[in-house]
Formats: structure tokens, sequence, C-alpha cells
């Protein structure tokens, strides 16, 4: 009986100690869950925050000031002051905050166009041209100088020659069109200024090429007094080309002082409408037309006074005598005469 007894506590023993075995080092068996649902991020992850788009502050306010602009590149003092000044009293009277601002040269004003940094420009016709071209910039006033607010060229022929003249003196006009009164210098060899020159190269040029009439290459002078001094000695060229309409270089002291008879000697043959605008005030498209309207009629009202008269013209750099409406379609005869010159607009800047 005891032998029976100690058998039975043996197994015993054995059997806990299999099941102890049998527990060292395992894993508890996982529990089944129904719940598919995504889970919350916790506090480890950044939580979303909503966003908006800033409403901008409106154009004339302290935080976006309208600005006026013109290409420049060593402005004296007293021009930055009368355009800065301009500048404070357009904005005290339209109650709006409004800065001058002067660039080196024209490619940087457009990088500030295209940025959407200038409202308003005073623009030189080819600057204009450039940034019209673009979009950019459109025409809204331009600058009455010396009584006019554009100028042309004029075609001079030498008395000598039998040139038929189609200019009335009188009426300070042509008598013909341009295809009529320029035919008859077919073949022959013009005096032209030089490349960058509109009124002394291009445009003549491009009216020859706009009705077809062919020349021998241009003798390149350099300047107007030169172009007439060396039509008047003849051998050089057969006609000259020079500006007109504003003024005539014939009667500069440096040509009629060495030259009396020059206006006799040298004959206008054909003189052009005034095809190119002298400097023009442009907004840009983030100009609304009631700004245009406001800006523009002070501008012209200021215009008609002394005192505008003068600050205007310094501010410029360039003699105003009074300031009027100017729609883009004005620049058309000058494109197309352009156009059909065969130059590229940005070879005739001159920064």
């Amino acid at each position: 009986m005891p032998d029976l007894r100690k058998s039975f506590l043996v197994m015993v023993l054995l059997g806990l100690l299999a099941v102890t075995a049998c527990g060292v080092g395992s894993k508890p068996v996982p529990t089944l869950s129904h719940d598919f649902t995504t889970a919350t991020p916790d506090s480890n992850y950044p939580t979303a925050m909503p966003t908006f788009t800033p409403t901008p502050a409106a154009l004339g306010s302290s935080e976006n000031p309208v600005v006026i602009a013109m290409v420049k590149d060593s402005p004296s003092l007293e021009q930055q002051t009368a355009l800065i000044d301009l500048a404070s009293l357009l904005g005290g009277h339209l109650q709006m905050t409004v800065i001058a601002r002067f660039y080196n040269s024209y490619s940087e004003l457009e990088i500030a166009l295209q940025r959407q940094q200038v409202h308003f420009a005073w623009l030189q016709p080819v600057e204009y041209l450039l940034a019209s071209q673009k979009g950019l910039a459109t025409a809204l006033l331009v600058s009455n100088h010396l009584g006019v607010t554009g100028y042309g060229v004029q075609f001079l022929g030498h008395s000598d020659s039998d040139f038929e003249i189609y200019f009335n003196a009188g009426t300070n006009s042509s008598t013909a069109d341009a295809r009529a009164a320029l035919g008859q210098f077919s073949g022959l060899r013009g005096c032209l200024t030089q490349k960058n020159s509109l009124a002394g190269y291009w445009v003549p040029l491009g009216y020859l090429n706009l009705h077809n009439i062919p020349i021998l290459e241009s003798i390149q002078t350099f300047s107007y007094s030169a172009s007439i001094r060396a039509l008047y000695i003849k051998g050089v060229c057969s006609f000259a080309a020079t500006y007109a309409i504003s003024a005539d270089p014939r009667t500069s002291s440096e040509v009629i002082t060495e030259l009396p008879d020059v206006i006799e000697k040298l004959p206008i043959i054909w003189l052009s409408p005034p095809v190119i605008p002298n400097l023009n005030l442009s907004f840009t498209p983030q100009v609304d037309l009631t700004m245009q309207s406001r800006f523009s009629d002070f501008l012209r009202d200021y215009a008609r006074t002394d005192a505008g008269k003068a600050q205007l013209s310094l501010a410029l750099n360039y003699e105003v005598a009074a300031l009027e409406p100017l729609p883009d379609l004005a620049y058309n005869p000058l494109r197309e005469l352009l156009e059909a010159s065969g130059v590229r607009l940005s070879d005739l800047l001159t920064d």
C-alpha cells in the first residue's frame, strides 16, 4: 500500500513538471476582435489646421500703395524730388497712398510690371510698344511737347536734283501719299542716322519697305546734322531722312549757322503724319476704370497750371505743355511701320 502511494505522488509530480515546462517562453494567444474602425491619431501626430487665403489690401491703401514708375538710370536729385512730390500730391488729392519709383532700365521695369509691382508708368514709344505687346500696360495720357503730341519724319532732297516736291510749306503738310512721293527714291542711296533711332532710321526705312521701294544700302551718319551736311555737299547720298513736326533739324543752330541757305538747298520732298507718339502715361491691368479716370482727370487739370507744367517737366526730364488722352490704337501706324522695317523692338532700347 505505501508503494502504491509513492507511485501516485511521483506521477503527480511528473505531471506538474511537464505542464510547467510547456508554459516557459510561450506567448498568449491573441483574441480576435470584430472592431474594424480606423484608429484616431494619437498625440504623436500633428493635428491638421484649416488653411485660408488672405484678402489682399485694397490698391491705394498704405499696405498696397499705387506705384508710378519710369525708366531713368541716374535721375538727378531734383528729378527724384519732383516725381516723389507729384506722387504725394496725387495721393493727397485722391486720398490714397501713391509712391514714385525709378528703374535703371526697361528690363527692370518690365520685371516689376510682370510681378504687378507697378501700376502706372511713364513710357517712351519703344518701351510702350514692348509693354503693350505683352499685355503689361495700356496707354492713358500722352504729353504735349512743343505744341504737339507726336512727331514724324521728313525726307529731304537736294535742290539740284530732279525730285518732285510733294510738300506744301504753307500748310505744313504733304500733297501726296508716301507711295507716290517716295517712289522717286527707288534705287538711290539715303543718309540715315543710326540703328537705334526711330525717326532717323527705322521709320523712314519702314515707309520705303511698306511701299516696296528698294534703295541702296544706307549711309549711317550718326546724327541728323551730319545727314543734312552730307546731303548738302552732294555725292554722299541722294536723300536724307530726319525727325519732323515737333521741330526741323535744318533750323538748328549747329546747322543753319554753317549752312545759312540750307532751307532752300535741301527742300522737304515729303512729310509723314505724326506717327511717333510722345512720352505717355500707361496703366496696368490691376488699375480699374475708376482709378484710371481719377488719375487722368487730376493730372490733366494739374498740367493746365503753370506749377503743374513746371513740376511735370522736371519730374519727367521732358518739357510738358499739357497732357492729353491717348488710346492704344494711336500706336498702330508705328507698329505697322516698324514691322515693315524688320527691326526687333528690343534692339531699339537704349538701356
